[in-house]
């Protein structure tokens, strides 16, 4: 490969990896999409347990109420399906919030991240559920609609309680994903429906990745110039 293709492969090299970063997108899959970065999956605390602050870095409360969403163990209270073990977090009304709303469960980050990925379950689903993805400062970044269909995958037949393991999961993967770093908190529901609970189970989140930075950028061109004076130095020598 000559220089003239080996600047334009990395030219074009440099514009695709922009772009693949700079995109930003929410999703909901019936399996796990992200891998590594820190996953949150309660079976660590007790059954019962109001959950605020017990993870580094990351606080969790209910809306409305201002209550603290608390871990349910199989068999639940409501009926939840489990991503892994037997525990999940629920706004359920035994966590602070008074019968019968069901409160939302917020979930908030010290830090920013580009990637975060939780999983919902209803296994009597009433109605639609929202999920709401922020920047800092309360800023919108992404809102995602759980339709009350999407929730209890086709063939599901494990009832409203059902056991551990129970195949296909009942419930979903939700998730959001960003260019840079700039998530720092989930909202996900109340349900519109009285009295309709869900759970959420594994939390994953990761920081990194991003749109090069401008001094990134500076090197990158200054690269790019490089090559290009070699390139016409062989041009002339070429000639000569």
């Amino acid at each position: 490969m000559n220089l003239k293709s080996v600047l334009v492969a990395a030219t074009t090299t440099a514009i695709l990896g922009w772009a693949s970063t700079a995109g930003a997108a929410g999703y909901t899959s019936a399996t796990s999409v992200l891998t590594g970065g820190s996953l949150i999956d309660f079976e660590d605390l007790a059954n019962g347990t109001l959950v605020d602050t017990q993870y580094a870095g990351v606080t969790f409360s209910q809306t409305p109420g201002g209550g603290r969403p608390q871990i349910d163990e199989a068999p639940a209270i409501f009926g939840y399906g489990f991503s892994s073990g037997s525990k999940a977090l629920t706004g359920s009304t035994e966590g602070g919030v008074t019968f019968d709303t069901i409160a939302g469960i917020n979930v908030a980050f010290g830090a920013g991240k580009n990637a975060v990925e939780f999983f919902f379950s209803d296994t009597a689903p009433l109605g639609d559920y929202s999920v709401v993805f922020y920047g800092l400062g309360g800023a919108v970044l992404e809102t995602v609609t759980l339709s009350q269909a999407s929730i209890l995958p086709a063939g599901y037949s494990g009832g409203v309680f059902p056991a551990p393991g129970t195949f296909p999961l009942p419930g979903l993967f939700v998730g959001y994903t960003s260019a840079g770093n700039d998530i720092y908190g989930i909202g996900i529901g109340p349900g519109a429906a009285s009295n309709d609970s869900f759970a959420i189970d594994d939390l994953r989140f990761a920081a990194g990745g991003g749109v090069p930075e401008p001094a990134t950028w500076a090197m990158m061109l200054m690269g790019f110039g490089g090559l290009g004076a070699v390139l016409r130095r062989r041009s002339r020598v070429a000639l000569a």
